[in-house]
């Protein structure tokens, strides 16, 4: 098969159809835009003949009810390749008085022309370049998705070809990842049923470019974390500070030691890639409305997105630095209420506070162990009616955590400050062809392969990096059987919401680990008003390095 199989109007004629759906992640408009997917395929001779061969798999107890859409083209063989894209886009809230022509390119095009001030000057450019198309989920990532279509339509019409292809159309990235991960027992009952060896996964997501005629590659995904810091104190009147402990200090002390700082980012000298600096994405007190008392807690989320730190030694890391802030925090109000007591005549020997620093799956061991079943009553029940509310919407899975600590609190009492870290979802590995000798043979091959191919085919030269830097689905391609235990110990000890709404299929995702490539068109200003892709990469390079690629892994050896 060749690339004059797909013409550039088919590509075209997905891909408008797919933009024009709003599909706005966490919202029941994901289920339209998988509606138009399986109707397209519904549609195709090959479907109609095998309607067993597609479908909508459904989310277990989804408050949206989404699903994943899925298709399989049967070849010769058990040699499998997986296209994935994410079929939701995030909000258009940044798209001022273009709100109704979000979705529509052609008329926000038009409308931006008379608007030139809004846009920046590269954005400006390539708006009046004409080689760009802008617009909600163009480049992130319905451009992607459009040219998996049309490519599994190619396919579907093809006799007896090498290898087999599955199409995954995903809910949910751009939030909580539930529909990749709720996809991997559809993809291992497929595999199964089919005796199926998955020898690579593709995702389409746009890359973006540090020069104007490289290209980028993707050998795999960077990964994410989000610690929480839960910090209790000493309740006291804001004219008697000396007799309480203010949770903020020990809170804002966490922060300075943690945001931006390198020591906590990874660095990779193979790939001369570094995670980006973590920063603080929220931290507030527990105050719902003003009085005259210092808050009773504190609570904050730091985000980090490692390249290869395993979750249990960034724990650690922050637990250690949380350490060396506690004693700082502490004696500074030591210090303080002691002069304070001091100058005023009022009683010596006054409370010297000790801070307690502990990870969130040591403090519930030692709560359980202290304060027996009454108190796993009282977190099982408050665990209950939070999950409840989350998946009603009604609160996030940050907020839920911090209520769910004030609820334990509640209960145990505080008799000196203390600081709990824990990790709030969603989690995401990070995944990657380093360390992996197989991994890396075929990705390193691939990637000379796909960078001829599209020279040959008058396209840009391209790059192979290890990690995509946007965070993506990917992360849930492999993990090594070696990191199997600690990572699903990790995480369920240490993020107390894990096991009810949110869960990871580790041991699916260890069992069907393959190598993962990130194929997707140039995309500029992803989640802002000027978001674009790149036309030509749309309809024809990116189309055909995915037939290139799938060519090249689905061959006979």
């Amino acid at each position: 098969m060749t690339l004059q199989t797909i013409s550039s109007k088919k590509i075209l004629d997905i891909f408008y159809d797919y933009v024009r759906i709003n599909s706005e992640t966490g919202t029941h408009s994901e289920n339209k835009a998988s509606d138009f997917v399986s109707g397209y395929f519904s549609g195709l001779a090959y479907f109609q003949t095998h309607p067993d061969r597609f479908g909508r798999f459904a989310l277990p107890e989804d408050p949206f009810g989404r699903s994943v859409v899925w298709a399989f083209v049967k070849g010769r063989g058990k040699k499998t390749v997986i296209l994935m894209h994410h079929l939701d886009v995030v909000g258009i809230e940044d798209f001022l008085r273009f709100k109704g022509h979000a979705f529509e390119p052609d008329a926000l095009m038009h409308e931006l022309k008379g608007s030139l001030d809004v846009l920046s000057p590269e954005a400006r450019e390539d708006l009046l370049s004409n080689e760009w198309i802008f617009g909600r989920g163009t480049a992130d990532m319905k451009a992607g998705g459009a040219a998996q279509m049309a490519v599994i339509e190619a396919y579907s019409e093809l006799e007896n070809f090498e290898g087999n292809l599955i199409l995954l159309a995903v809910p949910d990235e751009e939030n909580l990842s539930a529909g990749m991960r709720g996809a991997l027992p559809l993809l291992d009952l497929l595999c199964h049923r089919h005796d199926l060896d998955c020898v690579l996964m593709i995702n389409s997501e746009p890359h973006q470019r540090k020069t104007r005629d490289i290209g980028l590659f993707s050998g795999g995904s960077i990964g994410k974390i989000m610690p929480f810091f839960y910090s209790r104190g000493i309740l006291a009147h804001a004219g008697k500070s000396a007799e309480g402990f203010n949770p903020i200090g020990l809170l804002s002390e966490c922060i300075q030691r943690t945001e931006m700082n390198p020591a906590l980012a990874d660095f990779c000298p193979d790939s001369g890639e570094m995670s980006p600096l973590p920063t603080w994405l929220m931290a507030r007190d527990g105050k719902t409305n003003y009085d005259v008392s210092m808050p009773l807690s504190a609570f904050g989320c730091l985000s980090m997105q490692p390249l290869n730190s395993h979750p249990s030694d960034i724990l650690l890391k922050l637990k250690h630095m949380a350490m060396e802030g506690a004693i700082e925090a502490v004696e500074r109000v030591n210090y303080g209420s002691g002069r304070y007591n001091e100058r005023t005549g009022r009683k010596s020997g006054s409370k010297k506070w000790q801070a307690r620093v502990y990870l969130f799956g040591e403090w519930l061991k030692m709560m359980i162990e202290t304060c027996g079943q009454p108190f796993e009553t009282v977190y099982a029940g408050t665990l209950k009616d939070i999950c409840h509310r989350i998946g009603a919407g009604d609160i996030t899975y940050a907020t839920g955590t911090r209520m769910l600590m004030d609820a334990l609190f509640e209960y145990t009492g505080c008799g000196e400050p203390t600081l709990i870290i824990g990790i709030v979802p969603p989690f995401y590995p990070s995944v990657s062809y380093l360390g992996r000798p197989d991994f890396k043979k075929t990705l390193t091959d691939l990637h000379l392969l796909l960078d001829e191919a599209s020279r040959h085919h008058q396209g840009p030269a391209y790059d192979l990096e290890a990690y995509f830097t946007g965070i993506s689905d990917l992360s849930y391609t492999s993990i090594k059987p070696e990191d199997l235990p600690a990572f699903r110990m990790t995480i369920s000890h240490e993020m107390p919401l894990y096991g009810g709404l949110y869960t990871i299929p580790f041991d699916l995702i260890a069992g069907h680990a393959m190598p993962c490539i990130n194929i997707g068109p140039w995309g500029k200003d992803f989640h802002k008003l000027s978001e674009r892709v790149l036309k030509k990469d749309l309809t024809i390079h990116t189309p055909h390095l995915i037939q290139c690629a799938l060519e090249h892994m689905l061959k006979s050896i």
